[in-house]
């Protein structure tokens, strides 16, 4: 009872001072464990189709969706704050393109602009449409560390995924909290109950596929 309210207090002031990918979320009452026991099969589906880790793939899931509480994701059902590469192409698995305020970062500090977002017909959509865009050739240098989550989270953001320069040590702290590297194994197809805070992300996507 007291971690998870600890976890609470750490969720309400996060949710203060940040912005999601998509918008500012409310704290959430989806418990840690819920997330992780509904997504951790899509995690690991994804990384028998593409090679990416599954712990990778829910660390940032967690991570730009707030825990599936953004606004984003809730309405649109973007899981990891994916970007249209323009108004009207959303690429070949999402629906649609729909105009979201988000926070940007950059050598000046960060900021915030209106960006056309990915919508998504269901969770596992986005879960592939992630894959699709670390099978693009900027993200090759990720695949040299399938079995070194920490350094292929590192590749993805020194690639450019993110612009907030902690990103890869916000993924890499979900990973070792609620131990997310258990999914890596195929034998691992549900969660165990876990407890902690939730981190929002303070950037969004801007996939060049």
């Amino acid at each position: 009872m007291r971690r998870t309210f600890l976890a609470r207090l750490a969720i309400a002031a996060l949710a203060g001072g940040m912005l999601s990918t998509a918008a500012v979320s409310g704290a959430s009452a989806v418990p840690p464990e819920t997330y992780i026991n509904t997504y951790a099969a899509s995690a690991q589906a994804l990384q028998q189709e593409y090679g990416v880790p599954a712990s990778v793939a829910l660390g940032q899931s967690i991570l730009e969706s707030a825990w599936g509480e953004s606004r984003l994701t809730r309405e649109r059902r973007n899981f990891f704050g994916f970007k249209c590469t323009s108004a009207n192409e959303p690429g070949p698995i999402a629906t649609g393109c729909h105009n979201y305020p988000t926070q940007e970062c950059g050598p000046s500090g960060c900021y915030t602009v209106n960006q056309y977002f990915r919508g998504y017909a269901s969770s596992t959509d986005s879960f592939r449409d992630y894959g699709r865009l670390l099978r693009t050739p900027r993200y090759a240098a990720a695949f040299e560390y399938v079995n070194d989550p920490n350094q292929f989270i590192r590749e993805v953001h020194r690639a450019g995924y993110a612009t907030d320069p902690q990103y890869a040590n916000k993924v890499i702290s979900l990973m070792t909290t609620y131990n997310l590297y258990r999914f890596n194994s195929a034998r691992n197809l549900t969660a165990e109950s876990v407890n902690g805070d939730r981190y929002e992300d303070l950037v969004a996507v801007d996939p060049n596929q």
